[in-house]
């Protein structure tokens, strides 16, 4: 089971996910995320994994397609809630980077 929580605040997308993203679920998150950056453009997601309970190789696959589409339209994608596999306000890539709270987000994308 995994539930998408999707809200646009001050020029980011806050995508907030729960449960396990595997194959079986993936489908969910690739066909929400992805029609909603492309229809609108979106350049700032911000995916807070903190109530994952797993992910699997299709649930990264997922998030990195996510990235390259991001990255497409000139933006950045923000990880929140990968701190025990990260240290804490990193940039990973030019593009993407990892935060332990959805607020650092804005100061990340400069609003």
């Amino acid at each position: 089971m995994l539930d998408i929580d999707m809200e646009f605040k001050h020029g980011i997308l806050i995508v907030r996910l729960k449960g396990v993203l595997n194959g079986d679920t993936v489908s969910l998150l690739k066909s929400d995320l992805e029609m909603v950056i492309k229809d609108n453009g979106i350049k700032y997601v911000l995916l807070n994994l903190k109530k994952l309970s797993y992910i699997d190789n299709y649930g990264l696959e997922a998030i990195k397609k996510s990235y390259e589409q991001i990255v497409n339209n000139k933006g950045k994608l923000i990880l929140c809630g990968i701190d025990k596999i990260f240290n804490s306000n990193q940039i990973l890539t030019d593009n993407l980077y990892q935060v332990n709270e959805e607020v650092t987000a804005y100061e990340i994308v400069n609003i």
